[in-house]
């Protein structure tokens, strides 16, 4: 597999240092999986509004791709799933619980894959990263070229592009 390396950047032509402060911000309450972040979905629900959910516990899967599922990024209550016109899906709204709020969630809050071994990652075949990743529901960050759309997870890539930025 070919690296590309970008040989020249553009120098910024910003005087002074940046101050080091870190400041604090107010609690996060509320996630949200959103619609616009994943191209031509269609979910098929799994959680209602006032459904208890555990991080990590399928939320939605998609229609159209079997087997892309779609999972909670948090513990606590499904309080809203917001739709658009022809009752579009927009948006799934969780209150987190009192544990992720404080950062310190238990052991309740926690969904368990079947697929986790315990094993090193190095130990791991293609075909169990696949499926960790698939049921975790990691495998909806990946995405495919040109339109953007989440790969089935069947499907064998040609090349991995990392999209990073040094700030």
């Amino acid at each position: 597999m070919a690296v590309h390396t970008i040989k020249r950047g553009l120098d910024l032509p910003i005087s002074g240092e940046p101050i080091q402060v870190i400041e604090t911000a107010p609690p996060t309450t509320l996630v949200a999986l959103l619609a616009q972040d994943y191209h031509f979905m269609k979910p098929r629900m799994h959680a209602a509004v006032g459904d208890l959910v555990r991080r990590g516990q399928l939320l939605f899967e998609d229609r159209k791709t079997e087997g892309i599922r779609f999972t909670a990024p948090g513990a606590g209550t499904v309080i809203a799933i917001n739709r658009g016109d022809r009752r579009a899906f927009q948006s799934l709204v969780i209150e987190l619980s009192d544990g992720e709020r404080a950062g310190e969630p238990t052991d309740v809050d926690f969904m368990p894959f079947d697929s986790f071994t315990g094993n090193g990652v190095s130990t791991l075949d293609a075909d169990q990263v696949r499926a960790l990743l698939v049921e975790s529901g990691q495998w909806v960050s990946l995405r495919t070229r040109p339109f953007s759309k989440v790969p089935g997870p069947t499907e064998n890539c040609h090349s991995i592009f990392v999209i990073a930025m040094d700030t």
